[in-house]
């Protein structure tokens, strides 16, 4: 009798463990170096989406942290969380061509994709035909080379660059004269020359590519209800004014 009552309990200890297990807890959160909305700060990832993510885990009741959060390559990320169910990549820019490839919870924030260019070599681009003659610095697998594409642009025309590293070599190359262009995010381009001592000055947007909206991008067999509470969570931190306090924080230094 004793032993019939301690497998009872057992089992449901067990039952309980499963029935309290928040699936959120399962799920590797995976991000790029690509400040302000997300990067590596010494120990600790920063930026508006880990911030936002760090909320999100609060108000569900998951049990991670910011030191959960993973760092990769962009296209190493893009691919891993296709591939591997139970991962989230963040910050995504939500676009047609990605649409069925993830389940998103967002938005995160507005994102706008540029043309950069040395002031220098006063280069003039009225429409994306202008840009047959130059050769054009991107992200492997970054936005910004899905959108030159997609635009059209011939891919002989550009030079891709991967790695943690990738925006800071994009920034030597086009000094160097490596390439003519920088296709790529125009907040995190600013804020990335600013960090390396680069004068703004000398650099200008010549041409504005498209204004989109970053998500987190899940595995698309992530679990709707997951997807549904973590939206709904992120709804309620922009009522209560804690998701605007972190927009200013970093769009606003």
């Amino acid at each position: 009798m004793i032993l019939k009552k301690i497998s009872y309990l057992i089992v449901l200890c067990a039952f309980t463990t499963l029935t309290w297990a928040n699936p959120i807890d399962d799920i590797t959160f995976i991000t790029e170096n690509y400040p302000p909305y997300n990067f590596q700060d010494k120990e600790n990832v920063k930026g508006i989406a880990p911030d936002i993510l760090v909320l999100l885990f609060e108000k569900v009741g998951s049990k991670k942290t910011r030191k959960d959060i993973k760092v990769l390559p962009w296209a190493r990320g893009y691919h891993y969380v296709q591939e591997v169910e139970n991962t989230a990549l963040f910050s995504t820019v939500r676009t047609q061509k990605r649409e069925n490839l993830f389940k998103w919870v967002g938005p995160i924030a507005t994102s706008t994709n540029s043309l950069i260019a040395l002031k220098k070599n006063n280069i003039k681009i009225e429409s994306i035909n202008d840009l047959d003659e130059y050769k054009i610095g991107v992200v492997r697998d970054d936005i910004g080379e899905q959108l030159l594409l997609q635009l059209g642009v011939k891919p002989r025309q550009i030079e891709s660059t991967g790695g943690v590293d990738a925006i800071y070599k994009l920034i030597k190359m086009l000094n160097r004269n490596r390439f003519d262009i920088w296709s790529y995010e125009q907040s995190v381009a600013q804020w990335e020359l600013k960090k390396n001592d680069y004068a703004l000055n000398k650099y200008e947007v010549i041409y504005k590519l498209k204004t989109s909206e970053l998500y987190f991008a899940f595995h698309k067999n992530t679990p709707q209800e997951v997807i549904n509470e973590l939206q709904n969570a992120l709804d309620e931190l922009k009522k209560e004014g804690k998701y605007q306090l972190i927009l200013d924080k970093y769009l606003k230094m």
